[in-house]
């Protein structure tokens, strides 16, 4: 089966983490925590293992490869929203949440990629489709079946493991280059590739240290839109988590 960009089974490729969510709402939604838990750790564990599964057929194929590290943001999300179900940490579901589910929203709009494959039986096709849409399914499951009461220091918790990271992308972006001769783009930070942001990247020439390569410009534009994104979503869960908890109260 070949992969065609805005056909019938693209749309219901893009919409259907929400109806998986949607389901999985409706039918829990009036059953105990336990519950709603016990499923929370199964989908979560699922999550963790499309990476793994995904990452043992590139090494099995490939050897130690730049994909096996996961730096790429979806990646990141897999086990982001993984944790957040197991472990039920505030910042773990807002960072799945505000962080973790908008690229992974896009990378089903955006499935491009997917058209590379001659057949969509293969591991990485696979994992690419239900990775996506695990990270959805779980982001919205941890914050709507969990309805955390969201504070301010998750938020500074979030955003610091975040931006710690993709500092580290920016790092091994060069540093990986330099090393191994590898062509990594984590976080889209090195270069505008698999992005539509070739003129924020060409409006400044790159700078250069040694092994060291970063484009001021485009780099900073992506973090400024990241905090704005990010502290927007922030706030947009909080007033989910508290709607839904009011509507709880009214009707029980």
């Amino acid at each position: 089966m070949k992969f065609e960009m805005w056909s019938l089974w693209h749309i219901i490729y893009i919409l259907s983490p929400f109806l998986i969510f949607g389901a999985l709402y409706f039918a829990l939604r009036r059953c105990s925590d336990k519950t709603k838990s016990t499923v929370g750790y199964v989908l979560g564990a699922i999550s963790l293992l499309i990476l793994i599964v995904r990452n043992i057929d590139i090494f099995v194929r490939s050897g130690w490869d730049v994909e096996i590290i996961p730096l790429q943001v979806c990646h990141i999300g897999n086990i982001v929203t993984g944790l957040a179900l197991i472990f039920k940490k505030r910042w773990l579901i807002l960072t799945s949440f505000s962080f973790n589910m908008i690229p992974a929203i896009l990378a089903t709009v955006f499935a491009n990629s997917l058209a590379n494959y001659d057949t969509l039986l293969k591991i990485r096709a696979q994992a690419y489709i239900w990775g996506h849409i695990f990270i959805i399914v779980c982001a919205l499951y941890a914050l709507l079946m969990y309805l955390p009461e969201l504070k301010k220091k998750d938020l500074y918790v979030s955003m610091g493991f975040v931006g710690s990271l993709a500092v580290t992308a920016i790092i091994c972006n060069s540093l990986f280059r330099a090393l191994f001769g590898w062509t990594p783009n984590y976080f889209y930070l090195f270069d505008y590739k698999g992005t539509p942001l070739k003129f924020l990247y060409t409006a400044l020439p790159t700078s250069r240290y040694g092994w060291f390569e970063i484009n001021w410009l485009y780099t900073g534009v992506l973090l400024a839109v990241f905090i704005g994104v990010f502290i927007g979503m922030y706030h947009l869960a909080r007033l989910i988590v508290k709607s839904l908890r009011k509507a709880q109260e009214q009707t029980s």
